[in-house]
C-alpha cells in the first residue's frame, strides 16, 4: 500500500513533545561510533554513512576524473568496496580516511582502464565529455578551463595525474598524498617536482588556462 505524503505543515510548524519521541536520533556522532553501527547492521547506519561521505568523495572523483559521467558509478564502486572491506578496517577512528583511500584507489583504475580503452579505439579520442546536468553552473570560460586542463592531464601517467589532483586541486598534504597512493614521502616529493612544472607550463602556453593558474607553491609542505 502506498503511504501517504507527509502533510506540509510538518516542514515548518514545530514538533509536539509526542512527534519528537518518534524521530530517530542519531546516535553516532564519531566515526568509530558510525563504524561499529555498521558492523551491527544499524538499519540507519547506512543512510548516515552516505549522508556525512558522498559528498565529499564525490568531488574527489569528479577531480581526479575530470568533468566525467562515470562519476556516479565510480561513488557507487566506492561504497561496494568499502562495505567488502569494513571487516579488515583496524582504525574505525580513521573512516574519512579509509574512504578517501578507497576513492583513490577507484579513480586510479577508472584511469588505467580509460587509457586501454583509448589504445584500442573502444571509445572516442578521449576528449572530456561535457560536464552532468547537476553540476552547479559555472561560467563558459571557466568551463574551458577545466577542459583544458584536464587535457593536459589526460597526456600525464596515471600516477603523476593523482599526485598533480590530490596536491594542487585537493590540497593535501605530502603525508597524506603518501598514505593514500601507497607511497613513501620521497616518491611523492620527486613525482611532484616532475609534473608540477610541466602541467604549469603547459597552462601558461594555455590561453584558457593562463589566467586561471597561479603560479606553483616551491616549497612542499610534509
Amino acid at each position: 500500500m502506498q503511504r501517504a505524503a507527509a502533510p506540509r505543515l510538518a516542514k515548518v510548524v514545530p514538533l509536539t513533545v509526542a512527534a519528537r519521541k518518534v524521530v530517530p536520533v542519531v546516535r553516532w556522532q564519531t566515526p568509530a561510533e558510525l563504524v561499529q553501527a555498521l558492523l551491527a547492521a544499524e538499519p540507519e547506519a547506512h543512510g548516515v554513512l552516505w549522508d556525512r561521505y558522498s559528498t565529499s568523495l564525490r568531488a574527489v572523483l569528479r577531480r581526479s576524473l575530470g568533468p566525467d559521467t562515470e562519476v556516479e558509478d565510480a561513488l557507487q564502486e566506492v561504497f561496494i568496496r568499502f562495505f567488502r572491506a569494513l571487516p579488515t578496517l583496524r582504525e574505525p577512528a580513521a573512516l574519512g580516511s579509509f574512504l578517501f583511500g578507497i576513492a583513490v584507489h577507484v579513480a586510479r583504475g577508472l584511469l588505467r582502464k580509460r587509457r586501454i580503452r583509448r589504445w584500442f579505439r573502444l571509445t572516442d579520442d578521449g576528449e572530456i565529455p561535457e560536464p552532468p546536468d547537476d553540476v552547479d553552473p559555472v561560467s563558459e570560460q571557466a568551463q574551458a578551463a577545466v577542459r583544458r586542463l584536464y587535457v593536459i592531464l589526460d597526456d600525464l601517467d596515471d600516477e603523476s595525474r593523482l599526485v598533480f589532483v590530490l596536491r594542487h586541486i585537493e590540497g593535501l598534504e605530502i603525508t597524506e598524498l603518501a598514505a593514500c597512493l601507497k607511497m613513501s614521502p620521497a616518491t611523492v616529493k620527486r613525482r611532484l617536482a616532475r609534473v608540477t612544472p610541466l602541467v604549469f607550463a603547459r597552462a601558461r602556453n594555455d590561453a584558457d588556462l593562463a589566467s586561471f593558474m597561479a603560479a606553483p607553491d616551491q616549497g612542499e609542505r610534509s
